[in-house]
């Protein structure tokens, strides 16, 4: 699965479905973190795709960006990714968490709404993926096993 490097971060674009939550396949960008644990959308993209997580309970809280965030869990999300050779797509069951913000001041908000969906270890570990970057050459993608 070809990844592209933006701005040296590797970006996986995927179309994004969740059912109960009433997302119907959005396409996505994700930033992959292999510092990060877990997989999150960003504030941003929780407001966008209009996810709603008042009545949700915290899981803990995670430091993201320089700010700090509640962590929601997030029921299972389906992901369609292209293959290399765009003629078919991949389709895996992600865990995924939200992140809210714990600020109300503008500039909180400001910085929540500029931190990326991740892809964390947890999507490259529970899907079997290998990370490939061979950066001198502009080159990255994610091996797969069926």
């Amino acid at each position: 699965m070809p990844l592209q490097i933006v701005e040296g971060r590797l970006v996986l674009t995927a179309v994004v479905e969740c059912p109960k939550l009433r997302i119907h396949r959005q396409i996505m960008e994700f930033v992959i973190d292999t510092g990060s644990q877990n997989s999150y959308f960003g504030y941003k993209d929780v407001m966008r795709l209009q996810i709603p997580l008042s009545e949700k309970p915290s899981k803990g809280e995670v430091d993201a960006g320089g700010s700090r965030y509640k962590e929601i869990e997030l029921p299972k999300m389906k992901f369609y990714i292209l293959t290399e050779d765009k003629t078919s797509t991949i389709s895996l069951d992600v865990d995924f968490h939200a992140l809210r913000t714990t600020k109300t001041s503008m500039q909180k908000i400001q910085i929540a709404q500029a931190l990326p969906s991740i892809i964390g270890m947890n999507f490259l570990k529970d899907q079997k993926l290998s990370l490939h970057v061979i950066p001198t050459e502009n080159i990255a993608y994610l091996g797969y096993d069926k």
